[in-house]
């Protein structure tokens, strides 16, 4: 599984400021970092329990999923977990897998795993609290963690100190292409791959048909024939 989320969110919170010259493309990033930085650390200040708020409301779902599961153990390491009929699921809690795959891909107990470690805690095994099992990638303080760093504030540009440089560094040629600059980033091959297997694709280059003469390769707007 190739994701590419981290770029994404980096595009996308840039494009106000990504157009400006380099220094102040950088003074909007590190405006903007003092500023996400402040506004999450309001929220884990507010955040109770063990998991992120997110978190806590995932494995809630998945807690009221696993309540219609049953679960037979085979006295050693085995849970198997049925829902479905055919469907059962083989969980290992010491290795912490499960044969659907979700708990090794997302980090988080599957339904599965959950409804093992509930029949783990009826037969006398030491579960202690669920969200303990969770990885820890999805804990309030590794949260607090991440956001623990602190960006300082500088002073103006007009404070700045001068650097002495024996050479004179000019700015590039500059050629302001024709028409409006582009906001939007180009799409990869593959996106363009997935929207020709969901058909939404662009309508241009194509040539529609007029509603008002019947032709095709103009429209009502451009249209200089009589009406059909």
């Amino acid at each position: 599984m190739l994701l590419n989320n981290m770029c994404e969110v980096y595009n996308g919170k840039i494009v106000e400021g990504r157009d400006k010259p380099i220094i102040s493309a950088l003074e909007y990033i590190r405006e903007y970092l003092m500023r996400r930085i402040v506004t999450v650390l309001n929220v884990i200040d507010k955040s109770e329990g063990l998991l992120t708020p997110w978190a806590t409301e995932q494995f809630e779902i998945i807690k009221k999923e696993a309540t219609f599961y049953h679960v037979q153990w085979n006295r050693g390491e085995f849970y198997e977990v049925s829902g479905k009929p055919n469907h059962a699921r083989v969980v290992n809690l010491e290795k912490r897998t499960c044969s659907c795959r979700r708990w090794e891909i997302t980090g988080m107990p599957c339904r599965h795993a959950v409804a093992a470690l509930w029949e783990m805690g009826v037969t006398g095994g030491r579960v202690g609290a669920l969200e303990s099992w969770v990885y820890p990638v999805y804990k309030l303080e590794r949260w607090k963690l991440v956001y623990s760093h602190k960006i300082n504030p500088i002073n103006g540009r007009s404070m700045w100190v001068k650097v002495q440089c024996p050479i004179t560094i000019t700015p590039p040629k500059h050629h302001t292409p024709v028409g409006r600059p582009k906001k939007a980033r180009k799409r990869s091959a593959v996106e363009m791959e997935d929207l020709a297997l969901t058909r939404k694709l662009t309508r241009k280059n194509t040539k529609g048909k007029c509603t008002k003469c019947g032709a095709n390769g103009n429209n009502i707007r451009t249209c200089k024939g009589a009406q059909a």
